[in-house]
C-alpha cells in the first residue's frame, strides 16, 4: 500500500497487476469497494484508461464464451423441438422439449443473474462504479456482437445448404458417415432449426446483456 491524502490507495500484491479473468476482476472490484466503504481517499484517476480497458476486455471475453455456448446450444435445442434430432431415446414430448430449452437458457440466465447480483453488492463509490461499468459494458458489447455474428453465420449457412449443395455433400461424405439419403434429409431438416436459432440468438443477446444493468439499477449500493 502507498500513502495518500486522507487515507491510502490499495496496491495489488498479486504478481499480475491487472485482472486476467472474471474472478480476478471481481476480486479487484471488491478491494476497491472495501477501501471506499471505509472512507479512505482514492484518487479519481486511480483507474486509468488502461485499467478501464482491462476490465472492459475481461467482460468482453466473458460475454464471448457465454454467447458461444448459447450459439452452439440453440441449433440442438431447435433440432429437438422440430423433431429433427432425437432426444430422451426418441421423440420428446412438449415437456421434454421445454426442458431442453430451459437447460441452455437456464445456464445463461443463471450466470447473468449471479454476475449482476455480485456486482450490485459492490456498486458504490466512484472508483468501484467505474470498474463495474467497464466490466459490464465489455460483456454487453460482446454479447450483442456475438448475437449479430451468429445470426449472420447461421443465415449464411442456411443459404449455402441448397438442395443441390447438400446432395453433392451427402454423396461425397455419405460413405464415411452413413447412408447418403439419410444424411441428405438430416441436413435439410436442420435448415429450419438454424433459421430459428439465428433469430433467437439475435433476440436473446440484448436481453441477457441488459440484465446486469437492471440489477445494478435496482439493487446497486451507493
Amino acid at each position: 500500500m502507498s500513502g495518500g491524502r486522507g487515507g491510502f490507495v490499495p496496491i495489488s500484491s498479486s504478481p499480475h497487476a491487472s485482472p486476467r479473468n472474471l474472478i480476478d476482476a471481481i476480486s479487484e472490484i471488491q478491494q476497491y469497494h472495501i477501501i471506499e466503504r471505509t472512507g479512505q481517499d482514492i484518487p479519481s484517476d486511480f483507474l486509468t484508461m488502461r485499467g478501464m480497458l482491462t476490465f472492459f476486455l475481461v467482460g468482453f471475453r466473458s460475454g464471448f464464451w457465454e454467447g458461444a455456448f448459447l450459439g452452439l446450444f440453440l441449433p440442438l435445442a431447435w433440432g429437438v423441438w422440430e423433431e429433427v434430432i432425437p432426444a430422451f431415446g426418441g421423440g420428446a414430448d412438449l415437456s421434454g422439449k421445454c426442458l431442453v430449452f430451459l437447460f441452455g437458457f437456464g445456464i445463461s440466465l443463471m450466470m447473468t443473474v449471479i454476475l449482476g447480483g455480485i456486482l450490485a453488492r459492490y456498486y458504490g463509490g466512484n472508483l468501484t462504479r467505474k470498474a463495474v461499468n467497464s466490466l459490464v459494458w465489455g460483456r454487453t458489447l460482446s454479447l450483442v456482437a456475438k448475437g449479430v455474428l451468429i445470426f449472420l453465420a447461421f443465415n449464411l449457412l442456411v443459404f449455402l445448404l441448397s438442395s443441390k449443395n447438400v446432395f453433392y455433400l451427402s454423396e461425397a461424405i455419405g460413405g464415411f458417415l452413413g447412408d447418403p439419403a439419410s444424411l441428405y434429409y438430416g441436413i435439410m431438416g436442420m435448415k429450419e432449426p438454424l433459421r430459428k436459432s439465428a433469430a433467437t440468438q439475435l433476440a436473446l443477446s440484448p436481453v441477457l446483456s441488459l440484465i446486469p444493468f437492471i440489477t445494478l439499477r435496482l439493487f446497486g449500493r451507493g
